[in-house]
């Protein structure tokens, strides 16, 4: 077997036997509203900027206060794939939602932390990714959520697929999910929906 062919994409959505890594709409609902589950609101901020943002665990456990921008609604994360030259000084902005920045600055007190040279670069979130995992995890059992996709990539991956649903042009999803290739982040493209529905409403009718 030649072993520089691969029949399946280096990164796909479905596992070779077909089961889907990423939450459906439904199941994204219901993980968000499952974050009520983590009582602790440092717990749940770092939970929901994965939910919003499509981060890897690590990535968001590396942010710090500086890197939180209230008054223009963005975090900036830390690349976290990047090589070579471009290892630990790629970032990308993602907005968030403005409900979410409060939660974030009544929570953490980020504009205070900034404002104080001590404190400005310091993780938002000081515990491990075993931990950050747990709470993900935490958050997938709450919401009966199961499988291979009721982990923190499944949540990145969905974060894709409800970008492409809500019309998010892929040019500008891959600069949120930092992928270096347009290629990686087409595969959203191709996951059924409400279009695709609608579309076979037509044979159904």
């Amino acid at each position: 077997m030649n072993n520089n062919f691969s029949v399946y994409p280096e990164m796909s959505l479905y596992s070779i036997a077909g089961e889907r890594k990423y939450l459906t709409a439904t199941e994204r609902k219901r993980f968000y509203k499952a974050l009520s589950v983590l009582s602790e609101p440092k717990e749940r901020s770092f939970a929901e900027v994965i939910f919003w943002t499509g981060c890897r665990p690590c990535e968001a456990l590396s942010m710090t206060f500086n890197q939180i921008l209230i008054d223009d609604g963005f975090v900036i994360i830390r690349s976290a794939k990047k090589r070579g030259k471009l290892k630990g000084t790629h970032f990308r902005p993602i907005p968030l939602p403005q409900r979410f920045i409060e939660r974030l600055e009544h929570t953490h007190s980020i504009s205070d932390q900034q404002q104080n040279p001590e404190t400005a670069s310091n993780r938002i979130w000081s515990f491990s990714r075993t931990t950050g995992w747990r709470l993900i995890n935490k958050v997938m059992t709450e919401a009966g959520i199961s499988g291979i996709h009721a982990c923190a990539r499944g949540l990145r991956h969905s974060m894709g697929v409800h970008a492409i649903m809500s019309e998010i042009p892929v040019t500008r999803l891959q600069k949120w999910l930092g992928h270096a290739s347009l290629s990686t982040t087409s595969i959203y493209v191709n996951v059924i929906g409400y279009e695709d529905r609608n579309l076979a409403k037509r044979m159904w009718g």
